[in-house]
């Protein structure tokens, strides 16, 4: 299968995993918090936060290594592939013990790091000795999925990974329904990635059959290897800060109401996010070969016509959740919860910024991101510092406000510098045609949709709303295409389809 075929069907079934993530997300949120308590439902909130925070143990050899093993198997480079690969399973394995220790000494000092109360404090110890067992296993796993991406078979992997996520949905009901503690839940949720491990094995042995499994260090592969990893740990390690501890924060300065609260918007939030991202990892491995056989039609094709199918999608899911946040709002967590609903609005504006992610694949796939790191530190410092003062005034909106601040920053810093400037890419073009046009339409949609006052049961209401949006942007979209568009799109389902059936 080609590598455009591979992007969409990487693109269609990411999107298919995104929504059963998200409908995870939306039951265990409300059920949880109903279950425990919106505080000790905090706590959980919490130690995933300080743990994910973690992850910049990683230290960019995520992107690192599937740019690089991409480009090895681009150049039929196995020696290289075989030698890196066993590289990185050492790292992991390295990184995944410190991470336990780490974690070991927050949860002995977690009295006194954190606005808990002792009985809380017993709680949080046990879910962070949780989180110590399952950090080994997730950064081991780590490498074995980025060597599937690697291979452009994101489509795959991202089937595959629903299994450990329909194991968590199974959990959440057996927690209901059995009457599970909180330390028994988090334990069974958090290990539910092991059943993902024999799959990437297999795949792994049949789409690359002369790697090892066993860690071994090779000096010279890791100095390549290296100078790359830590361009993409300068410059994320900043951004990765902002993003992770804003929820920490909050449980220093502010209660565990207000962690509670942030995980109930960011639960909506993400399922925009996540679209983004999602490209970003689809695209990499293309673009990373894009990069190394330097073909400028294909890098064009993935900036402008990337973005603006992102674009639409972004625009799709933003507006279509502000047209019907009243009513999500309240089904998912209750009337109570309605005073979130201008900081969950401002929020969402925040992740039409995720526009950019098929050029950034672009980014991580060169090596000169040294602007990026200064921007990315100026603006990252800039939301936390704004995040910690204002925290004790605003509370959840203190964090809100600094993303606006931080997004403004970065998105400025792309359009007006670094796309025209280190990349040739025409800024205008991409705001003007590839952006812009889907935003008023998303903008002109959703007003149609919430316009009309109208009273009925809410299921019914949050029914009738998003439909009208739907069509409406949908239409909008259509017409902004115009006809070469339109024939593009059909011919890629065209050959997803086509594809589909070939391999069945």
């Amino acid at each position: 299968m080609g590598s455009g075929k591979k992007i969409v069907k990487g693109v269609v079934w990411t999107t298919i995993y995104n929504i059963v993530n998200a409908v995870y997300g939306f039951i265990s949120v409300p059920i949880l918090i109903g279950y425990f308590g919106k505080a000790e439902y905090g706590l959980i909130g919490l130690a995933m936060s300080v743990n994910v925070y973690m992850r910049l143990m990683d230290m960019g050899a995520d992107a690192t290594n599937v740019r690089f093993f991409s480009y090895w198997m681009a150049k039929d480079d196995r020696e290289s592939l075989r030698r890196g690969f066993s590289t990185s399973l050492s790292f992991y394995t390295i990184v995944g013990l410190l991470n336990a220790l780490i974690l070991l000494g927050v949860a002995l000092f977690s009295d006194s790091i954190f606005n808990v109360s002792p009985e809380q404090c017993i709680i949080l110890r046990q879910l962070f000795y949780v989180l110590m067992i399952s950090a080994v296993v997730n950064w081991f796993s780590s490498c074995l999925n980025q060597l599937v991406r690697a291979t452009e078979n994101v489509a795959w992997l991202q089937m595959m990974q629903l299994v450990p996520k329909i194991a968590q949905i199974v959990i959440l009901v057996l927690t209901v329904c059995l009457k599970f503690g909180i330390v028994t839940y988090f334990l069974l949720t958090s290990l539910a990635i092991v059943l993902l491990i024999p799959l990437l094995v297999f795949k792994i042995k049949k789409e690359v059959p002369d790697v090892s499994f066993v860690p071994k260090m090779y000096v010279p592969v890791l100095k390549e290897l290296l100078p790359y990893c830590l361009n993409i740990f300068s410059f994320s390690i900043f951004q990765y800060s902002f993003y992770n501890l804003r929820p920490v924060f909050l449980g220093i300065r502010g209660t565990m109401e207000s962690v509670a609260d942030f995980r109930v918007l960011n639960a909506i939030v993400t399922v925009v996010t996540m679209l983004g991202g999602a490209f970003l990892s689809v695209l990499l491995p293309s673009s990373s070969r894009v990069v190394a056989q330097e073909n400028r039609d294909a890098y064009n094709k993935i900036a402008y016509d990337g973005t603006r199918y992102i674009s639409i999608l972004i625009c799709l899911c933003c507006f279509g959740m502000m047209a019907v946040g009243k009513e999500l709002l309240t089904l998912y967590v209750g009337e109570s919860f309605l005073y979130l609903l201008p900081w969950l609005n401002i929020w969402l504006l925040c992740t039409l910024a995720t526009h950019n992610q098929a050029i950034s694949s672009l980014i991580l796939a060169g090596s000169d991101i040294r602007a990026i790191t200064w921007c990315s530190a100026f603006s990252s410092v800039i939301g936390l510092v704004l995040s910690w003062f204002l925290i004790p005034k605003f509370d959840l909106g203190g964090v809100v406000i600094a993303f606006v601040v931080y997004s403004v920053i970065q998105i400025g810093f792309y359009y007006i510098y670094y796309w025209p400037r280190k990349m040739g890419i025409n800024s205008w073009r991409v705001f003007s045609r590839d952006f812009i046009p889907f935003v008023l339409a998303g903008i002109a949609a959703f007003f149609a949709a919430v316009w009309p006052e109208w009273t009925m049961n809410r299921w019914l209401l949050l029914a009738l709303k998003g439909t009208i949006f739907t069509a409406l942007y949908g239409a909008l979209v259509l017409i902004l295409l115009g006809r070469e568009g339109r024939a593009r799109i059909l011919s890629d389902v065209v050959k997803f389809r086509g594809s589909g059936k070939a391999e069945a």
